[in-house]
């Protein structure tokens, strides 16, 4: 990743409320390039153009394919692509799953969507930082 410039984030959730505010808190701290989808399938087709992002930031249940076929899908096109669920799912079983499959990180949206948000953009924060470190 060329930390020189904000990393390409992918932003995908059926939820067009969610989609929205993921993308505007994303670009208040300083993630420039957010492109928000509302399906994998528009996802896919941007990867399928060579498009390649730093992150994905993908709701589990996008209602079209489930997470795990997804995830798969995008490591078929780029291992690199930091896959990161953010769901409405608090099943640590699962978040457990999708981690030993290669996502980089689960996070809850919880109740109060904010702090999830929140979180969310603490931790993408944390890699890049530590990205560029190495």
């Amino acid at each position: 990743m060329d930390y020189s410039k904000s990393p390409l984030v992918f932003v995908i959730d059926n939820n067009p409320i969610h989609n929205s505010l993921v993308k505007y808190h994303l670009n208040v701290n300083r993630f420039f390039n957010v492109h928000s989808f509302p399906t994998c399938s528009e996802c896919l087709y941007k990867l399928s153009k060579q498009v390649i992002p730093d992150f994905i930031v993908t709701d589990y249940d996008t209602g079209e394919m489930p997470g795990f076929d997804f995830l798969k899908k995008i490591q078929e096109v780029s291992p690199k692509i930091k896959t990161i669920f953010f769901s409405s799912y608090d099943d640590p079983i699962l978040a457990i799953r999708l981690l030993d499959a290669g996502a980089t990180d689960y996070i809850v949206k919880t109740n109060r969507l904010e702090i999830g948000i929140r979180e969310l953009v603490k931790n993408m924060k944390f890699l890049v930082r530590e990205e560029v470190r190495l």
